[in-house]
């Protein structure tokens, strides 16, 4: 640090670190009384989870499998960012959470399928298939090439799909192929696969099993339900694009702007009285920002410092940051990346 200005003696840096390094380390934004804390770097919020852990875990397994390195840095958040989201567009199907953890639990291969016991060391007196007694169950046969389920597939008027789904041997690129058709046709495959796996395990049991009309009327009624029950309602577009203070008040609407790769964003914040007559506005650049939530922390920092050239003391801020107008919340400590700047805005708005 430079002990002149308190901020980051930026040559030092880096002439000390490589250039990655050097460029997060600058980011990280540097205000005078605020004391180191521990943070988990990995969360926007800097707190650890079990959650925030087992997508750490997940990313560094895959990174495993494809042969990659890691990172000796990386921004705030990024677990939640990252390019597999396989696993976030299951939970957001629009049906029950049993057909939500049978579809995580195909795309993970981790079903009871005879072939996947065998392989994994429990003994099985066969590993052929309930319906047909000739092949070997696996996934592709049980729900796709069995004779037994082609006359479901059938029934829905999904024969070519079926053949397309049989042409692919990855289960994640299959998956890929379900998200790529529309979503009625997608929870119709869903729920006839799970209420099919349903039919198996009865009939290992020696169970009475649906034929397959049943089974794929049962599909078309549960997949309409889950449609109407589960999608959300369309949001009502906002007619009222802005609301004025209280009378005696000031409001300042306060936005950022940032571009995904750059190293700066831009900041705008707008003053207007009840009435609607503008104040004043100011807008600026800043330098070394890593994401949109800095964008929006600096904008807010700067808004209140244009609110006090003003000498304005009832004011009002608004920002479209969700995440944001959690973190300025008083009564909580701020323990992300951006502790420095969200705290001494806070410091800020009590005097």
């Amino acid at each position: 640090m430079d002990p002149s200005t308190g901020q980051w003696d930026e040559c030092l840096v880096r002439d000390t670190f490589c250039a990655e390094d050097a460029r997060h380390i600058l980011q990280m934004p540097l205000r005078e009384g605020v004391h180191d804390f521990v943070a988990w770097q990995f969360d926007s919020k800097g707190i650890h989870s079990v959650k925030s852990a087992y997508k750490m875990h997940m990313e560094l397994k895959s990174m495993r499998k494809n042969g990659g390195v890691g990172r000796s840095t990386a921004k705030a958040g990024n677990l939640n960012t990252c390019n597999d989201d396989s696993w976030k567009r299951i939970w957001r199907l629009p049906c029950p959470r049993t057909v939500q953890m049978f579809t995580w639990r195909l795309r993970h291969e981790s079903l009871a399928l005879l072939t996947n016991m065998q392989r994994r060391g429990l003994k099985v007196k066969s590993t052929k298939c309930f319906f047909c007694g000739h092949a070997d169950e696996d996934g592709g046969h049980l729900f796709i090439k069995c004779k037994s389920v082609k006359v479901v597939w059938r029934e829905l008027a999904l024969e070519k799909e079926r053949r397309e789904l049989g042409a692919i041997s990855s289960v994640h690129a299959m998956m890929d192929y379900l998200w790529g058709l529309n979503i009625l046709k997608r929870m119709q495959i869903l729920t006839f696969w799970w209420m099919w796996w349903s039919a198996r395990n009865k009939l290992r049991k020696g169970e009475r099993v649906l034929t397959a009309a049943e089974v794929a009327r049962r599909t078309r009624s549960s997949t309409l339900e889950y449609m109407q029950v589960f999608l959300p309602e369309p949001k009502p577009q906002c007619t009222d694009k802005w609301r004025p203070p209280a009378q005696d008040m000031v409001k300042f609407n306060v936005d950022g702007a940032f571009v995904p790769g750059e190293l700066h964003a831009g900041w705008g914040a707008v003053a207007r009285t009840s009435d609607g007559e503008v104040v004043g506005a100011r807008a600026g650049r800043q330098e070394l920002i890593q994401d949109a939530f800095a964008a929006e922390a600096v904008a807010l920092s700067n808004a209140v410092s244009f609110a006090s050239d003003l000498g304005i003391i009832r004011a009002e801020f608004e920002t479209d940051s969700q995440l944001l107008a959690e973190a300025m919340d008083i009564r909580k400590v701020d323990s992300s990346a951006y502790a420095a700047v969200i705290e001494d805005t806070k410091y800020q708005l009590k005097l």
